[in-house]
């Protein structure tokens, strides 16, 4: 682990996309053809990144039970706090070298995913130059600071496949302008995923109002795409 860290400090990949690639999982989704590498997989199976949480309520047996508030996403859309573009765009062509040379060594499935997502993500940054108009109009955030939104309220992250039959015109026209950019800047197609209330993951049919995140072309960062509170259109309503 030392050397893996070694490495990445010379590569001048940051801190928290050092936590964030440590943290892809030993199983789930992510080299998917024709899309970017995820870099969290599976990884959100469940309400919480960040099981610990600083608010707790002891049964009659000792057993602490966690408080999480319960809340709609939009109204804590300001809490999640937002952090500056993470990268720089130094030497990019020698840490991509050094990353292929490992690429070429490696014949684990999972370590070879997590080299390949630093990869594609350090070519892209050669042409971000290019594309910046479009991907700067967003706020980036990390792992950490939606673990601590999702530590605090009763809400959950996961893939946007089951939000999009109900998704308003404006979360579509946006989920459609963010993949045409990101085809145009790589040939993949980005990784979506959103934040709501927790109940409502397990209640299909129900109107939502999810926070909704992208992974970012550009590293191990998620970008905030918007939040909507209006009545989603369901099927059944066609």
């Amino acid at each position: 682990m030392g050397l893996r860290n070694m490495l990445r400090r010379w590569l001048g990949i940051t801190e928290q996309e050092n936590r964030n690639a440590m943290a892809v999982p030993m199983a789930g989704s992510g080299m998917e053809e024709g899309y970017l590498v995820d870099f969290r997989g599976g990884h959100f199976s469940g309400p919480l990144m960040n099981p610990h949480s600083s608010s707790t309520l002891s049964d009659s047996q000792g057993t602490e039970e966690k408080i999480r508030i319960k809340i709609k996403p939009i109204d804590v859309l300001n809490q999640l706090e937002t952090v500056p573009t993470p990268f720089n765009l130094n030497n990019l062509d020698d840490k991509i070298a050094i990353l292929r040379d490992k690429e070429k060594l490696i014949i684990n499935h999972y370590a070879k995913r997590e080299i390949t997502g630093l990869i594609e993500r350090l070519e892209n940054r050669k042409k971000f130059e290019e594309f910046r108009v479009f991907f700067d109009r967003f706020q980036n955030t990390t792992d950490e600071k939606i673990a601590a939104l999702l530590e605090k309220y009763a809400l959950e992250m996961h893939p946007s496949d089951i939000f999009i039959p109900e998704f308003p015109d404006e979360a579509i026209a946006i989920i459609k302008e963010y993949t045409e950019q990101t085809e145009k800047l790589c040939g993949r197609k980005p990784v979506f995923f959103v934040i709501a209330e927790e109940q409502l993951f397990r209640k299909l049919y129900e109107k939502r109002d999810p926070i909704l995140l992208a992974q970012s072309p550009f590293g191990f960062y998620w970008q905030i795409l918007g939040a909507w509170d209006k009545e989603m259109l369901l099927l059944g309503e066609l």
